[in-house]
């Protein structure tokens, strides 16, 4: 992907995040010619929520392939730890061992 720069005059330059909303209003006034002063703008009445369905739902339910495919990594993650658990106690074991060795030598 190439990302190309050029300059034109139909673009409202900016200086860093700052954007001059009352020049583009302007020049998109001007373009279009209509009237893009400033408009109230009508928010709609607040609803009331049905009393069965729920109030915040954020994720869709999860099918049964899903929840399985999730657990089945979770298994396999516990297993990982637990066998890099043992690895890490068997080094740490004939490291002692190694050295109560060498103690008995010297």
């Amino acid at each position: 992907m190439q990302t190309i720069y050029y300059q034109t005059s139909s673009f409202i330059r900016h200086e860093g995040n700052v954007v001059d909303l009352g020049a583009y209003r302007r020049k998109l006034s001007a373009v279009s010619g209509g009237d893009w002063e400033d408009v109230p703008v009508r928010e709609p009445a607040p609803t009331q929520p049905e009393a069965s369905a729920p109030l915040l739902r954020l994720v869709p339910p999860e099918s049964p392939k899903v929840r399985a495919a999730r657990r089945r990594r979770r298994n396999v993650r516990r297993v990982g730890l637990a066998l890099d658990l043992l690895a890490s106690l068997a080094v740490v074991a004939v490291t002692v061992t190694a050295m109560v060795q060498f103690v008995r030598l010297a």
